[in-house]
């Protein structure tokens, strides 16, 4: 119920300050249509599920004025195929864990779905050293680049190459800049159930490293505290997140968990780049989960995965100007399992790139070998 009267007041804090500014009056829009096909299959000399995704987004921001801004970023997917046959692909199309239902299903039938969604929708005033966002929008808290423990407020899938802006939350950011090198920050957000979630922020610069702390609780679940941070040993980046989580009430699972994750990566002079990455996750996980919610996006940032240790290495490499390469592969060492990932982009015009992806995934889950393997196609134009 607290979260009504700090909506509204912050809302009537905005349209204050609104009518003592001068008028801007911009407007501007960027965006992006792709084609994408992928085939999934346990074998490549069995039955393969087809599927095609028809993606568009724009992205709308206006400035009304001189430090107002509202923002309006939504996807349209239209897909089709064999896999589009069940509920339950239905449904996590029309999937939205925000307090404000803003995704729906425009109209699907036996085998395709047209599905919208605004993943931003918000307004942001900000002036000197303040800043305050209420509405839909991305809190990235990450210092690491596969697994981010720090990333409480709305985790994503690091397989999910096709949505590269990271889903939102329905929340209120306040947003203090102390320097140029440190800042302050609070946010609350309420999902759908009514959960909130609410943090402190606190990033500094010492010794040539970024360094952040968090604290506060998760979905009324758990109290959370963490850090972070960001620099280099000699010209090799490294970077690291660590979040301790203490469950607020009694339950049959343990009361203290903690994930941490640590990274490092270097680039040679030929923008050749090798990144690694370990996660630590000491979160109970349900026994019945597999690879498919492996691979979807995690409800919660406990869900980053479903083993306790967790290896990935990665390499990109500018084949030519116009030819980029990719290599990614994890190692699950307690389920005896891989991921491999191999893609290539080719840029066809300044706007326009064409993209090969492939993503193996096998382990053993439950005393059962569990394989499958997707390959993507997808032409992209960018405006």
């Amino acid at each position: 119920m607290f979260m009504k009267p700090i909506f509204i007041f912050v809302f009537l804090f905005i349209m204050n300050s609104i009518y003592s500014q001068d008028t801007v009056q911009k407007f501007v829009v960027s965006g992006y249509i792709s084609n994408l096909q992928s085939a999934m299959f346990d074998s490549i000399n069995k039955s393969w599920s087809n599927e095609n995704l028809l993606h568009n987004r724009i992205n709308a921001k206006w400035y009304p004025f001189k430090n107002i801004t509202l923002v309006a970023e939504m996807r349209n997917r239209l897909a089709w195929g064999d896999a589009i046959t069940s509920n339950t692909s239905v449904e996590s199309f029309s999937s939205d864990n925000g307090i404000v239902g803003l995704t729906w299903n425009v109209f699907s039938g036996k085998s395709y779905i047209l599905n919208s969604s605004f993943d931003r929708l918000n307004i942001d005033w900000e002036k000197n050293k303040w800043k305050i966002t209420l509405g839909r929008q991305r809190i990235n808290w990450s210092q690491t680049l596969v697994w981010n423990p720090n990333d409480i407020f709305n985790t994503y899938s690091f397989f999910d190459f096709d949505y590269v802006e990271r889903p939102g939350s329905d929340a209120i950011r306040l947003q203090y800049y102390n320097s140029e090198v440190s800042s302050t920050e609070l946010a609350i957000k309420m999902n759908k159930g009514k959960k909130v979630t609410a943090a402190a922020y606190y990033k500094f610069n010492a010794f040539e490293y970024d360094f952040q702390f968090i604290g506060g609780i998760l979905n009324n679940e758990d109290y959370v505290i963490g850090t972070g941070w960001s620099g280099a040993i000699k010209s090799v980046s490294f970077r690291g997140e660590i979040s301790y989580f203490h469950l607020i009430k009694n339950s049959m699972r343990s009361s203290d968990e903690i994930l941490t994750s640590i990274g490092a990566d270097y680039t040679f002079g030929n923008s050749f780049m090798i990144m690694a990455e370990y996660l630590y996750s000491d979160v109970k996980t349900i026994d019945s989960l597999s690879f498919m919610n492996f691979y979807q996006a995690p409800q919660t940032v406990k869900n980053l995965s479903f083993v306790k240790h967790n290896f990935v290495l990665q390499l990109t490499c500018p084949v030519t100007p116009l030819l980029n390469a990719g290599l990614a592969g994890m190692f699950f060492p307690g389920i005896k399992g891989y991921y491999l990932g191999p893609s290539l982009t080719y840029s066809l015009a300044q706007n326009l790139d064409a993209s090969f992806y492939f993503q193996s995934f096998t382990g053993e889950i439950l005393n059962q070998k569990q394989r499958f393997n997707l390959a993507f196609l997808r032409l992209k134009f960018s405006f």
